[in-house]
């Protein structure tokens, strides 16, 4: 089964977190998420972590710590391999290129969401946490 190595960013504001949805034609499409991609070979988690930001919103973000656990989660074109870090927004540009829609949500809605398989220890991880208290 082919291994696939993967970051999100758990982007804090407010006191609130950011979940993404993926776009409708993509894998898993519909489904909420922690935005973020593949790590490239020779990459640091953070370091693709910034480089996806880029990519996907045209946003710089801060790194901070690793959420939880990495999660491993096997569908069927592969296991992915997901580690949540905490970041926050340098910049607000939010051009969505992979995900149709962006919500803001408090800890206590983060439940309600349809999230992919992948993410759901670190939303667990995140219930734990009190985002107003989170520091860069």
């Amino acid at each position: 089964m082919k291994q696939i190595h993967v970051v999100g960013a758990a982007l804090i504001e407010n006191g609130k977190v950011l979940a993404t949805k993926r776009n409708e034609d993509r894998i898993l499409g519909s489904l909420w998420e922690f935005p973020g991609g593949k790590i490239e070979p020779g990459e640091t988690p953070e370091q693709a972590l910034k480089r996806e930001i880029e990519e996907e919103f045209s946003d710089e973000i801060t790194v901070g710590i690793k959420v939880g656990e990495t999660s491993s989660i096997t569908y069927d074109f592969g296991t992915v391999n997901l580690s949540i870090y905490l970041a926050k927004f340098n910049t607000h540009n939010f051009h969505l290129i992979a995900h149709s829609d962006i919500q803001w949500i408090q800890k206590d809605d983060l439940e309600k969401m349809n999230w992919a398989d992948a993410d759901k220890l670190a939303v667990e991880a995140l219930k734990k946490i009190d985002f107003t208290k989170v520091d860069f």
